[in-house]
């Protein structure tokens, strides 16, 4: 399965990736959202990861979620908003955007995994 991982910070990039790639998930890392309806053109994921604040992108995470909506093709994407911004009021903000999972950071790899596992059970 193929994952976008929109992340700006190198170590949570890391993390991520030390913890999709040995569950066989195929990633594609990006700093920024900016571009993403070319990368999703390039790319094909069945599922985006997407931090809210991007620094040094000109869309936030929010932003980006309605983007990916919007892209042909990826009305479906299964998409996870992860994100240092805890609180009811940004999940509902995620959930608005089209953010179909909202988890907090500090979370759980095996949190994360086990969402991913879940999900790929429902959409089979």
């Amino acid at each position: 399965m193929k994952v976008l991982v929109i992340e700006d910070e190198p170590d949570m990039a890391a993390l991520l990736a030390a913890t999709l790639e040995p569950a066989g998930y195929q990633l594609r890392m990006e700093r920024s959202g900016d571009e993403v309806e070319r990368i999703l053109a390039e790319f094909d994921p069945q599922v985006a990861i997407v931090d809210v604040m991007l620094f040094g992108s000109q869309a936030d995470g929010y932003e980006v979620v309605r983007r990916i909506r919007a892209t042909a093709g990826h009305e479906n994407t299964l998409v996870v908003i992860l994100t240092a911004l805890v609180g009811a009021e940004y999940e509902k903000r995620a959930l608005e955007a089209g953010a179909n999972i909202y988890m907090g950071k500090p979370f759980s790899p095996l949190a994360l995994l086990e969402q991913l596992r879940q999900a790929e059970i429902i959409t089979d």
